[in-house]
């Protein structure tokens, strides 16, 4: 008998304090109505102010939790959130060699809001190297497309055609470089990249320190959406449109950047 729920499987760390992480995935996936399986790669000891401690699981670990999700269950989706290190990511790598006709969603998380490092700096060759060419949208902020493409500033049109380049150059199929960190004041403007176009996704700004966990809602609404049977261009639009809403209705939790309401 089919299954009658698509589902997205998310390899990504663990966040105690609820906004970000994998548990912003399965959160956003819940209310879209999709399934989220789980490997987690790290357990993180952190609030809305900082990241008091990272501990990442045992390659074996990650290896059996993905390989239990494969053996059972019908992936529609795959989205990779927090890596860490060269030996989660070469675990990652080999464990999905299988799954490529699966679309990956992969959000390089490498710095966190109150400036902690989620992806060592010695493993992000690696990661251009191993995981970039695996996935089938790469959802990079401003700040991470910088590291990854070594540019200088992103601020101009043809900055942003120049890093679509780079980035496709290390085998990046689809690009949505966030433009939440942009100097649009009004406006948060993303920029899609896809089938030799480039189309903006704009969404109004708010008045809210409670933007964590926004790119981890941002890339999972996508795969969940993506696992529903949308286009990329629609997956991403409608995605914007939840993690905006999410967003605008944040919860005033915690004393710093508090977390979406991915009930909104």
């Amino acid at each position: 008998m089919k299954q009658n729920v698509p589902i997205v499987l998310c390899i990504a760390g663990s966040d105690s304090g609820g906004g970000a992480g994998i548990q912003a995935d399965i959160k956003t996936l819940n209310t879209l109505k999709v399934f989220a399986a789980t490997a987690i790669t790290c357990i993180t000891a952190q609030n809305t102010k900082e990241v008091i401690s990272i501990k990442k699981l045992s390659a074996d670990l990650i290896f059996n939790q993905i390989e239990a999700i494969k053996r059972d269950f019908e992936i529609s989706a795959i989205k990779i959130g927090m890596l860490y290190d060269s030996v989660i990511m070469k675990v990652v790598s080999e464990s999905l060699e299988e799954l490529k006709t699966i679309p990956i969603i992969i959000d390089p998380v490498m710095i966190s809001k109150s400036g902690d490092y989620l992806l060592k700096t010695s493993s992000i060759n690696f990661f251009k190297k191993n995981i970039i060419p695996k996935s089938y949208l790469l959802t990079p902020n401003i700040h991470e497309a910088l590291e990854l493409t070594k540019m200088k500033r992103i601020r101009s049109h043809s900055d942003i055609e120049e890093c679509f380049k780079r980035l496709r150059s290390l085998g990046a199929r689809n690009i949505l470089i966030k433009g939440g960190h942009l100097s649009n004041k009004d406006y948060s403007v993303d920029y899609l990249n896809f089938n030799n176009r480039t189309v903006s996704i704009s969404g109004k700004r708010h008045n809210t320190k409670n933007t964590h966990g926004t790119g981890c809602t941002l890339s999972a609404a996508i795969s969940g959406n993506i696992a529903l049977g949308m286009d990329l261009l629609s997956a991403t639009k409608k995605a914007k449109k939840f993690t905006n809403n999410a967003i605008k209705n944040s919860f005033n939790i915690g004393k710093g950047c508090g977390p979406l309401n991915h009930f909104a």
